[in-house]
């Protein structure tokens, strides 16, 4: 598989295990030294990689509370033969997110090694009707 198949695969699954994280396993998407980190009302946030699984396992699906699934590939750069970067939207719930995802290839598998996070809408104050 190329590199572009390769890193192309990990988004899907990357995807498929923010809509729905019993689709697949965490620990073969984010690499366990994985940061994850955002902006929250101009205040700077970090997790380490087992927050975060803790975080998605915890919460309820998008999957479970039938929310409508909305995903896509903005942009992937490689950088070299092993580390790639990928730009992405996911709608978890009522938020949508851009996330910049930097991707290393470890031991001949790709992983997730760090994802930063935005709100790029935020739908929650938006009664049902009009969702």
């Amino acid at each position: 598989m190329n590199q572009t198949s390769a890193v192309a695969s990990l988004i899907n699954d990357y995807f498929n295990l923010a809509y729905d994280p019993t689709s697949r396993k965490f620990d073969n998407i984010f690499h366990s030294q994985c940061l994850i980190q955002w902006l929250n009302n101009d205040t700077f946030q970090s997790m380490t990689a087992n927050d975060y699984q803790t975080l998605i396992y915890g919460r309820p699906s998008p999957l479970s509370m039938d929310a409508p699934r909305d995903e896509g590939v903005i942009d992937i750069n490689h950088i070299s033969a092993h580390l790639s970067a990928a730009t992405v939207r996911v709608r978890i719930g009522h938020k949508s997110f851009v996330d910049h995802l930097i991707l290393h290839e470890i031991d001949k598998k790709w992983l997730i090694t760090n994802k930063t996070s935005f709100i790029a809408c935020d739908r929650s104050s938006i009664s049902s009707t009009q969702n």
